[in-house]
């Protein structure tokens, strides 16, 4: 399936990777909150999904950095915050941010930072001192339906 037909808007405020089975929330950090956020605020964002039970789901969590590469497609293009051209499904919110952080590296104090723009994974120092976009994943469970709008 091509990166153009996999992404699906799943109504709620979600798309829907139908080939990972990954649903993503459609805004960011930056759409949401118009700024860069560090690392625990991008937990602190995936924890409150998680307790308002956003599109329904209590299991929002960052993403690692292998589910964050599965939204980059050089074929597909919006615009950044920044006018800039990232590469992911129009089915995303433009306006995002071009970077985003995954989750703590288990047993690390380091994470990844991915490049929308690019499609490049950094592990750069600092993870207290990051400052980037975050947007909150959730796997599906196998008797969920890929429900689009």
């Amino acid at each position: 399936m091509t990166g153009k037909n996999r992404f699906v808007p799943g109504g709620d405020g979600v798309v829907i990777d139908t080939e990972t089975r990954l649903m993503w929330t459609r805004t960011d950090t930056m759409n949401d909150f118009e700024k860069w956020v560090n690392y625990l605020d991008s937990v602190d964002y995936a924890r409150e999904l998680r307790e308002k039970k956003f599109a329904g789901f209590d299991n929002w969590r960052l993403p690692d950095r292998d589910e964050m590469a599965t939204l980059f497609d050089e074929g597909l293009v919006i615009k950044d915050k920044f006018e800039k051209d990232i590469h992911i499904s129009a089915c995303f919110a433009a306006g995002g941010g071009f970077s985003l952080i995954a989750a703590q590296v288990p047993g690390h104090i380091r994470t990844w930072v991915f490049n929308l723009r690019t499609g490049k994974l950094d592990q750069p120092d600092g993870l207290w001192t990051l400052s980037e976009a975050a947007r909150a994943v959730r796997t599906m469970d196998s008797g969920e339906p890929l429900q689009t709008d």
